[in-house]
């Protein structure tokens, strides 16, 4: 039998975040909220309350590990101006207006691009790019301002906090706890196989998918932080970018190149990662390997592009869309994009390839001694990678289970004949076929 539970609520409440994070002011709105910084030589901003500074400091460290900060998106940026808008807009956005400016939205210090007029869709793709390569940056609503000016030659872009400073600086000393408490369950000398593991595993561990947001249109207010790594590591609850951009901070912050990707399933709108090690990338999606049952957890870790397309589906990339795309036609937008995707083709880090005795032949003395270790070790599950360029998968697991000789009843046997006082129970036995892994898990219980 055939058993894949996912979570749909997951692909559906990304379809919601995507398209309300694409929203912004209207031009006329980003006029009127900019127009009082306008004077006759340009723009002036209002600084009689002055902007606190967000004292971010340094992000958490292990003292084993150097961390990186990804620049993927960045360097996919069309042009060096929409760097330089990237570049002041992250700078600023650590600069917050203490007033409330509306709906408890907070002002960031306005940025004012010299010499260049962007387009709305560039605007978009820039602030996407920051999204993208900074999971740290949790706190920016889903609008923003702009104007662009073409007597002036100058493009004035708007961001906002859904925090104050008060609240923001409490929120970040609260990441940067949990963040702690991750890396300090490290030790030194772990290969990038063992770091990437270790995120994926305490992600698991730490959060529950935010089952509350299920059918949702809109994202409700007090639950932003189920699409950041706020909710997935510090409030233990998120959907499927939280789980995303979560396993990104954690393993860029052991020195673990991972990307977000954006993609469809199901017909929804979903996200997972795709992690570099050495010289080639895999795919890994968090939010998909977070079962209920264990048997499930490592189906979506590491896996090539080939297993991926059995289930999942990329959104194009943005240097593919038209502008009117990018801004929102209704089907698409600049966060439904991606500006990167990477070739996934290697299998060799895959978790069931790795850590799962391979079948080679049917008389096979390497399966029964990892069975008799799992039996030995009482573990529930057993897992097993048939080889396809040995054999087709449907036929060898009816002969495994189903057809005469059912070999893998006679390595049972011969395990129980082993064991001391206990054995496996041959009438209790389930399994299921991961056929786009070749993989065969089987359930094991003991009498």
């Amino acid at each position: 039998m055939r058993k894949l539970c996912i979570k749909a609520a997951s692909l559906l409440l990304c379809t919601v975040l995507c398209f309300s994070l694409s929203s912004c002011l209207t031009i006329s709105d980003a006029i009127d909220s900019v127009s009082s910084l306008i004077n006759p030589r340009g723009i002036a901003e209002d600084v009689s309350l002055g902007y606190t500074e967000i004292d971010f400091g340094e992000f958490s460290y292990s003292p084993y590990y150097t961390p990186i900060f990804s620049r993927e998106s960045y360097k996919n940026l069309e042009n060096d101006k929409m760097r330089e808008l990237y570049d002041m807009l992250y700078y600023n956005c650590y600069l917050v207006y203490p007033r409330s400016f509306s709906a408890g939205e907070y002002k960031c210090k306005q940025v004012i691009l010299e010499e260049a007029q962007l387009t709305q869709a560039q605007i978009r793709l820039t602030i996407k790019a920051i999204g993208d390569d900074n999971p740290h940056v949790f706190w920016l609503s889903d609008t923003f301002g702009f104007l662009i000016d073409e007597s002036k030659n100058y493009t004035a872009v708007q961001l906002y906090s859904r925090m104050s400073p008060e609240k923001l600086t409490e929120s970040i000393s609260n990441l940067k706890a949990e963040c702690d408490k991750y890396l300090a369950t490290l030790k030194d000398g772990l290969s990038d196989y063992e770091l990437e593991k270790s995120a994926h595993d305490y992600i698991l561990k730490k959060c529950e998918y935010d089952t509350s947001l299920t059918g949702s249109v809109t994202v409700p207010k007090g639950k932003e932080s189920a699409f950041d790594p706020y909710g997935a590591l510090v409030e233990g609850v998120a959907v499927c970018e939280g789980y995303s951009r979560a396993f990104q901070l954690l393993c860029n912050s052991t020195g673990l190149s991972c990307i977000n990707i954006v993609g469809v399933s199901e017909n929804e709108l979903h996200m997972w990662n795709a992690v570099q090690l050495g010289e080639d990338y895999y795919y890994v999606d968090v939010t998909w390997d977070d079962k209920d049952e264990e048997a499930f957890m490592y189906d979506y870790f590491n896996i090539s592009e080939k297993q991926l397309l059995y289930d999942h589906e990329f959104s194009p990339l943005s240097s593919e869309m038209s502008d009117e795309e990018i801004c929102g036609d209704g089907t698409t937008n600049a966060l439904t994009s991606n500006f990167f995707i990477p070739k996934c083709t290697k299998t060799e880090q895959n978790y069931y390839e790795k850590n799962s005795v391979h079948l080679k032949s049917y008389d096979s003395d390497e399966i029964e001694e990892s069975l008799l270790k799992s039996a030995e070790n009482k573990e529930s599950y057993f897992h097993f990678y048939i080889e396809p360029n040995e054999f087709t998968f449907d036929y060898a697991v009816d002969d495994l289970f189903f057809s005469y000789p059912q070999y893998f009843f006679k390595y049972i046997d011969n395990v129980n004949y082993l064991l001391p006082d206990y054995s496996i129970d041959t009438n209790n036995l389930s399994l299921y076929q991961k056929k786009q892994l070749s993989v065969v898990t089987v359930v094991l219980k003991y009498i």
